[in-house]
């Protein structure tokens, strides 16, 4: 088996309104290997402003940060692996006995899978995929913004074609898009670039009188966010809405969690190869993972969302969900995903350690911690986390069709949880 080593790097930013930080640790490698890390950290550091005048950010009214110079550690941390082999089996029935006292105290259903290297030691169904049929293995659930994760890896597939240059800025792919000149590729995947978030902060994007007009339609429905399945949003509604829309801050200032950005990296990968999103997904991501269920459109036979949503499967608009958040799948599928992707069937090494690389804890479409790279998803009465920790080899993916008591914790708090109970 290919092993996947990566320096997880501290990225610190200062800012008068933000403080993060994300921790790093390796394992030591080659030196051929580390000095494709290295050439990849000197790539980043190479970019030290956004290139634009102070005037011209003033003309735009945008807020300026102070933002403390921040520098990439690039010498490796030795770090020692805990011995995988030596996890008892009594760790996967505890497991089991925990995901069943969850099951039975706020009604957890939904999948979870625990796998070593290439081999699942644990994965069980609980609960109802509707009011009369229950959860399975193959049952697939809304991944949500676990799809950032396709999106970012179809981009780093196109740097590595020349199709795509990170540091490019979008007014390329965006030419009527007033701050299109001042964001790079990078911000956008890096969620540095100050856009207003379209999906979480829908009433300050929506500025166009059809995109108001489409959220009063909802606003005295008991579900008001079910607007995100109304037929009427198209990429051109998001693009014009894009338009009138200000930025938070200069980019590259700051971190902001924004599914804007995928939205955008979405629409670039489409110029950029020729296909739709969804072909070029499907046939440069799905296909060599091994992924045989999974899509972008929503089935009768998917589980259906408890909590906040309707009865009924959450069939969002795919023009509006999108790229930051509109891929169908069940456990398996995510396993084939997760075991493609970090053992480098997907993307080259140097794409790869650049995707994990962390600035403010996220990487490339994947939040960055000792070690443990992962995302999260929720979107009405789903919720999913993927996590890989990467010392150990160590998969966990927990997908849910329940919300109902804390939301997109719910799947964090227990993949969280599992680890605990698997790594002593």
């Amino acid at each position: 088996m290919k092993k996947r080593y990566v320096l997880l790097v501290i990225g610190l930013t200062i800012s008068s309104i933000l403080t993060l930080t994300a921790c790093s640790s390796e394992k030591t490698v080659t030196d051929a290997q580390i000095n494709i890390i290295r050439d990849g950290v000197a790539e980043q550091e190479e970019k030290s402003d956004n290139n634009v005048a102070e005037e011209s950010v003033e003309e735009r009214n945008i807020e300026q940060y102070k933002v403390e110079q921040y520098r990439f550690e690039s010498e490796p941390v030795e770090t020692e692996y805990k011995d995988v082999d030596k996890i008892v089996e009594a760790g996967y029935e505890n497991v089991e006995e925990f995901l069943d006292q969850e099951a039975a105290i706020r009604e957890f259903q939904g999948v979870a899978l625990v796998a070593v290297g290439d081999e699942i030691k644990f994965a069980k169904a609980y609960g109802y995929a509707d009011t009369n049929r229950e959860n399975t293995l193959t049952t697939r659930f809304a991944i949500a913004s676990n799809t950032k994760q396709f999106t970012a890896a179809a981009i780093m597939q196109l740097v590595e074609q020349n199709k795509v240059d990170l540091d490019e800025t979008i007014d390329k792919y965006f030419p009527d898009y007033e701050y299109g000149s001042i964001i790079t590729v990078r911000e956008l995947l890096q969620m540095r670039s100050g856009i207003p978030d379209y999906l979480n902060e829908a009433e300050v994007f929506m500025r166009s009188e059809e995109s108001l007009s489409i959220l009063n339609d909802y606003r005295n429905n008991t579900y008001f966010d079910k607007y995100v399945e109304d037929a009427r949003w198209s990429k051109e509604l998001i693009l014009k809405d894009l338009n009138l829309s200000d930025l938070y801050f200069q980019p590259g200032g700051a971190y902001d969690y924004c599914n804007t950005n995928y939205y955008l990296l979405g629409l670039i990968i489409e110029q950029a190869s020729g296909l739709s999103y969804e072909e070029y997904i499907n046939k440069n991501l799905f296909e060599p993972a091994g992924i045989v269920t999974s899509s972008m459109k929503a089935e009768e036979s998917d589980a259906k969302g408890h909590g906040s949503a309707e009865s009924g499967v959450i069939k969002a608009n795919p023009e509006f969900t999108y790229a930051a958040g509109n891929i169908y799948s069940n456990i398996f599928d995510m396993f084939r995903w997760m075991r493609a992707f970090h053992k480098g069937n997907i993307v080259s090494d140097q794409s790869y350690n650049q995707m994990v690389t962390a600035v403010d804890g996220y990487g490339f479409g994947l939040f960055v911690n000792d070690g443990i790279i992962r995302h999260s998803g929720v979107i009405d009465g789903f919720n999913s986390n993927t996590e890989y920790d990467i010392l150990n080899d160590i998969t966990i993916i927990v997908m849910e069709n329940s919300d109902a008591t804390t939301g997109l914790l719910d799947a964090k708090y227990d993949t969280s949880m599992i680890r605990g109970l698997i790594v002593k």
